[in-house]
């Protein structure tokens, strides 16, 4: 059987400015002492230089520093020691108000280092790599490629690029791979580099041919993936533009356009000798701004600045000055990045009305009438999440009638987001594919989670039986279960209502569990239950009170509880039971007014199904106690004799599926390879 492998290497270094590769000098005056030496670094407010003689100055010292190329670079320029390393002996300097036409020329003398390739630049490695092995995992991927007719370059055993290629097709049956090729074949064998959703996928090509003016390869066995950064860089539109104040000389002021944009980042060309950026400065307040919306204000420090076709590319990270700043960001970077789905909105009626075309009111065990009810609740609680998008949201696609796909996100556990309430109907006329209408939605319901600095967790209720869930979700768990980032836990859902004749069998007693029996549950759980099941579900000691979900949720108006429960035979323990609530209307199926029963001893036992019988009849005066009129049950016992002996509806079969949040760019790269249409 294939294994794929995976691993996640350090992230990128950072640097203020750039080592020097080269023997360029500089000298520093230190009141009467002079010293030459070496250039190790430098940046328009720094240099740090490594002394021929042993003496160093003092940390504050005022210094007067001359960097020199030959005879090009004379000028003196005031410094103050910031740092000494007595053992090499190396000596930073800051400098102290330089002139603006002193800062140009340091630029214009690293442009000259970097074209002469004597700037080290950071290095920048790969935040995760993974080796796939499995054919069809291996299939889907080059069938995406393919798809979206992606980018990628040739490079020769010395990894050189020597030529660009476009995918044209993929053949499995034929096991033939074509390319467009933008250049000269190097001789083999040879590597190509595909870019992907968020990744670049690399793969050695022993043998290829030219044959119709296209470059065909065989499918190759196995695949590398690299991802360079946590999140996706979305190509910007044309009206995307930031300025800013240089914050050494205010009067040089920058305005440019960008290239693209994420969450937390953005990249423009710049023009090096008038914008004078350089890696590590940090800019106090950066404005962007997009046709439509309202200009927003950032903070960005400048991470990286590289060499392209077309310039300079200047990276920055940026983080908006507070809350009204980051709720503008996150629309502008969404309305650039997912143009097709919209989040804020009054789509109460649109959304209801889509799931009664969709069948959604139609899931198993269900009427669409018994649905009518929970209207007016629906509608209420979408309105208060439009006010608190980070505790969840509704993402929709909409369509001339109305809507065609909608997908909520929702943040019920400290850490852990679920996915619900997917329904999709394509409208007469559509010209978008189901599996363009799921990628979109999906992509705009997971992506801004990687914004929540909390975030470890994602999981879902799904219907077992679904092959779109199977082959996105189901697969895509199994393929990582062995690292114990994800699980798949069956359970059958049942549904009860509160109204109904509950009894207690008279051998068993109920209440509030005693701090021992509290620590015999949470012993059990852990023996029992996977680590990604306790710790997304927050069924770990710490967090089990829900004690910050629930103050979070109520400063947004939203109801959240839970209780746990013991049952007890003889004076002993046998079982539990874990009631939750929330806001009634957020999920239409009751998922999150769920019970779960947790034996402390063989489920079949005669008195551990007695005390799960009476669990159930307690959890129907918890619910009525709360005005719910139904509560639903997941199953997850071996032995379910105890489900017959009480009013129950079957809701089917389904599996909790469970991811962490480590996994979600792979798994967004695996939705988008799984919904990218199959090319004609």
């Amino acid at each position: 059987m294939h294994t794929d492998t995976h691993d996640a290497p350090a992230g990128r270094e950072t640097l203020l400015g750039y080592r020097v590769g080269t023997e360029l000098s500089a000298a520093a005056s230190f009141g009467a002492d002079f010293s030459s030496g070496r250039l190790v670094q430098l940046s328009l407010e720094h240099l740090t230089l490594h002394l021929e003689s042993r003496a160093v100055p003092r940390k504050g010292q005022a210094a007067s520093v001359v960097v020199g190329e030959g005879e090009r670079w004379a000028t003196a320029l005031d410094a103050e020691v910031i740092g000494v390393n007595a053992l090499r002996p190396e000596v930073s300097l800051r400098f102290v108000a330089p002139p603006l036409d002193a800062g140009r020329r340091i630029v214009g003398l690293l442009e000259s280092l970097r074209d002469n390739g004597l700037l080290l630049t950071p290095e920048t490695r790969p935040v995760w790599r993974e080796q796939i092995d499995r054919a069809e995992r291996v299939t889907r991927i080059c069938e995406a490629l393919a798809s979206r007719q992606a980018r990628g370059v040739l490079r020769s055993r010395d990894g050189q690029a020597v030529a660009e290629v476009t995918c044209a097709f993929f053949e499995p049956l034929q096991d033939a791979f074509a390319w467009n090729l933008h250049g000269t074949l190097p001789p083999g064998p040879f590597t190509l580099e595909a870019f992907g959703y968020s990744s670049v996928v690399h793969f050695q090509v022993d043998a290829a041919r030219m044959e119709g003016g296209l470059l065909v390869m065989t499918t190759p066995p196995s695949l590398v993936r690299f991802r360079h950064r946590w999140l996706r860089r979305t190509q910007a539109s044309a009206s995307c533009t930031l300025e800013f104040d240089h914050p050494l000389w205010p009067q040089v002021h920058v305005r440019r356009g960008l290239l693209d944009v994420s969450y937390e980042g953005l990249s423009f060309l710049t023009q090096p000798g008038e914008d004078l950026m350089y890696p590590g400065l940090r800019l106090p307040v950066m404005e962007v701004a997009l046709d439509g919306h309202a200009p927003v204000r950032l903070r960005a420090e400048v991470r990286n600045i590289s060499s392209t076709p077309h310039g300079r590319r200047c990276g920055v990270s940026v983080r908006p000055l507070d809350a009204q700043e980051a709720r503008a960001w996150r629309a502008l970077v969404e309305a650039q990045a997912h143009p097709t789905t919209k989040v804020e909105g009054d789509w109460n009626d649109a959304t209801w009305k889509l799931f009664e075309r969709s069948g959604y009111f139609r899931l198993p065990g269900k009427e669409p009438e018994k649905f009518t009810s929970l209207r007016d609740q629906f509608s209420r609680a979408q309105d208060k999440l439009q006010e608190a998008p980070l505790l969840g949201y509704r993402v929709v696609r909409p369509a001339d009638d109305g809507m065609e796909a909608t997908l909520s996100v929702l943040k019920p556990y400290a850490g852990s987001w679920m996915a619900h309430q997917l329904a999709r109907h394509q409208p007469p006329g559509s010209r978008s594919t189901a599996r363009e209408a799921l990628r979109d939605i999906y992509l705009r319901g997971y992506e801004p989670t990687q914004a929540d600095p909390e975030v470890k967790w994602f999981f879902a209720y799904c219907e077992a039986n679904v092959r779109w869930v199977r082959y996105t979700k189901f697969d895509f768990a199994t393929w990582y279960a062995d690292t114990g980032q994800t699980c798949l836990v069956p359970f059958r859902l049942m549904e009860g209502e509160v109204d109904s004749v509950w009894t207690k069998p008279a051998n068993i007693t109920v209440g509030t569990p005693t701090q021992e029996e509290r620590a015999s549950f949470f012993a059990r759980v852990a023996g029992t239950r996977p680590e990604a099941y306790r710790e997304a579900l927050d069924l770990v000691p710490e967090r089990f009170d829900l004690e910050a979900t629930r103050t979070g949720w109520g400063d947004a108006g939203l109801s959240r509880e839970r209780e746990l429960v013991v049952a007890r035979h003889e004076g002993r323990a046998v079982a539990f039971a874990v009631f939750e609530s929330a806001q009634p209307g957020l999920n239409l199926f009751n998922v999150l007014d769920g019970v779960r029963l947790v034996p402390l001893e063989e489920d079949a036992k005669p008195e551990v199904q007695d005390a799960y019988v009476a669990l159930l009849a307690q959890a129907s005066e918890w619910y009525r106690a709360r005005d719910r009129k139904v509560f639903v049950h997941y199953v997850e016992a071996a032995c379910v004799e105890y489900a017959e002996r009480v009013s129950l509806a079957d809701l089917g079969d389904g599996k909790l599926w469970v991811m962490s949040a480590r996994l979600l760019p792979e798994f967004l790269e695996h939705l988008c390879e799984s919904t990218t249409p199959r090319a004609a």
